[in-house]
């Protein structure tokens, strides 16, 4: 069995930490800014579309039933109809 020597571990975690780092930097950056507009009108269609009652409280709703499978389906319907209006 071959020992790790400390300093090729330490090289090995040094690496691992600049790349996470460098991950971690690069999710951060948004690929869109949205515009306060487009945020308000996203906020606007989850409600309308009654997912914002479904996540309400300490419990997770059951993503997987019809009832909210249907209102995932408004809540996209609702937010792609501004950006196919603005076309």
């Amino acid at each position: 069995m071959k020992h790790i020597t400390l300093p090729s571990l330490a090289a090995v975690l040094l690496a691992s930490t600049l790349a996470c780092a460098a991950h971690a930097a690069d999710a951060s950056k948004p690929s869109h800014s949205l515009t306060r507009q487009e945020v308000r009108a996203d906020l606007e269609a989850w409600q309308r579309a009654g997912l914002a009652e479904a996540w309400r409280g300490d419990a997770t709703p059951d993503i997987y039933s019809n009832a909210y499978q249907k209102r995932f389906a408004t809540y996209e319907r609702l937010r792609a109809a501004p950006a196919a209006a603005a076309r």
